[in-house]
């Protein structure tokens, strides 16, 4: 028996204790979750070279401070118990007010320096020498508030950092500081991240936009005649039929023949073709039979089609806020999952806490959420790095293991940009192929009218 849980019970919204021991046991889940979580993240960036890039950077310094918030979690209601004057419940709290609210900070960070690469146009790469600066002010900022509350110990509402209903934290006397030392914090890095992305998303955005149009009118001063030839033929007319041709070659001995025939070479000009219709020209030694057909126009059929449209529609849209770069997409891929990430953590534990400060109460519910959510920093920053480098750590332990040998490993794409100039290639080389075998076809018919004409002439 704990008879100053019962005190703490009666304190903090009159909780019973099977939801003391729900809400207890989801603090230590999500911790202890995202403590293992944080350790594949420095074992993954410590091996893995490929991983060590600077959206990854980032991720590693925000989970620094997840352990911190993830030992705080796992002691839950410990605190609480022994007293809130107690080294651990203080020590908690610490933890609580100074790693906590660092993660937030670190997605505005990442945010920042997304607005820098699309702006001002300056290389990820570049940010590496400022290290020192991003650890001073995400790790200092709170780490200065944190301290400043624990020093406080004369004041007559008596200790900052006291009974938070499920764990220690700031104590519910001083629910204003609750609010302006870390949840407007956390919302202004919330809203400052949303306001970075918009910026970056009408950035993109626009430029796309100017780009089509210059690339456009360019393409109608340099070949409007060529365009419109083409399109008459092709695009306006909607043909796109399928010639067949065979050609049938008949050797005849001279004994069958009664009065042989001086050689001679005829020239013949096949007149343009409708769908449907055929053409026959026969000679002696010789049958030629062209027949021409063609499907409904392709571009009447797409526009028939809803489904056609509406995914062409998504398409362009989407294609609007594409950006073109690999490293800028990649870096901007990372940031915007772990501004998601942010989101998904704070929003239920600031509900919480402005419901209570509002309202004087806190619902069950909210604080469930809170616990849920809340421990789980470590373990949505495990998921970001991963999916964002899961091809550079699956060829690293491929390799670890003798599955890929040595000179696979160390000449295999790195990054997204060499992948691209590979493909581009790739599609090149396929071109040439095709022109290639297009070339080769009109050699092969030649040759077999040129056979056939030989064969009228024998």
């Amino acid at each position: 028996m704990h008879p100053p849980r019962t005190t703490a019970v009666s304190s903090s919204d009159h909780l019973t204790r099977g939801e003391i021991e729900t809400i207890t046991t989801l603090e230590r889940i999500g911790g202890a979750i995202s403590l293992v979580a944080v350790c594949f993240i420095f074992v993954a960036y410590a091996l893995v070279r490929r991983a060590r890039n600077v959206q990854n950077t980032f991720i590693v310094f925000a989970s620094i401070s997840n352990v911190g918030a993830s030992i705080a979690c796992i002691i839950a209601l410990d605190g609480l118990v022994l007293g809130e004057a107690t080294s651990l419940c203080q020590t908690q709290a610490f933890l609580f007010e100074m790693f906590m609210q660092s993660d937030p900070w670190w997605s505005l960070a990442m945010a920042i320096n997304v607005v820098l690469v699309f702006y001002f146009r300056t290389s990820p790469d570049s940010f590496r020498r400022w290290w020192w600066l991003y650890c001073l002010i995400c790790y200092g900022g709170p780490f200065v508030i944190a301290l400043s509350l624990l020093l406080i110990r004369n004041s007559p509402k008596g200790l900052v950092y006291g009974d938070a209903v499920i764990w220690c934290w700031i104590g519910g006397k001083w629910a204003g500081v609750r609010i302006y030392s870390y949840y407007l914090l956390i919302l202004i890095c919330i809203a400052g991240t949303i306001i970075s992305y918009a910026l970056v998303g009408y950035h993109v955005f626009r430029s796309r936009n100017r780009l089509r149009s210059f690339s456009v009118s360019k393409s109608r001063e340099a070949g409007h005649s060529d365009h419109v030839s083409a399109a008459d033929h092709s695009q306006s007319d909607g043909f796109y039929g399928t010639v067949t041709t065979e050609v049938l070659v008949t050797h005849t001995s001279a004994s069958n023949l009664v009065h042989p025939k001086s050689a001679h070479t005829a020239r013949h000009r096949e007149p343009a073709s409708f769908p449907g219709a055929t053409l026959r020209s026969s000679a002696d030694a010789a049958a030629f039979t062209s027949s021409v057909s063609a499907p409904p126009r392709r571009q009447d059929l797409r526009l028939l089609n809803p489904i056609h449209r509406t995914v062409s529609a998504c398409k362009s849209v989407a294609s609007k806020f594409s950006v073109e770069d690999p490293i800028k997409r990649a870096y901007l891929r990372t940031s915007l999952l772990f501004g998601l990430s942010v989101l998904v953590t704070w929003i239920p534990s600031s509900m919480n806490r402005i419901h209570s400060w509002i309202n004087g109460d806190s619902p069950y519910t909210y604080q469930v959420a809170s616990a849920a959510v809340l421990p789980l920093q470590g373990f949505w920053n495990c998921v970001i790095f991963f999916v964002t480098s899961w091809r550079a750590v699956k060829d690293d332990v491929m390799y670890r293991a003798g599955r890929m040998p040595p000179a696979s490993h160390n000449d295999s794409r790195i990054g997204t940009l060499e992948r691209t100039v590979n493909r581009e290639e790739s599609r090149a080389s396929t071109d040439d192929e095709a022109e290639s075998l297009h070339t080769r076809s009109d050699v092969e018919l030649r040759a077999v009218e040129h056979t056939a004409t030989k064969g009228v002439a024998v």
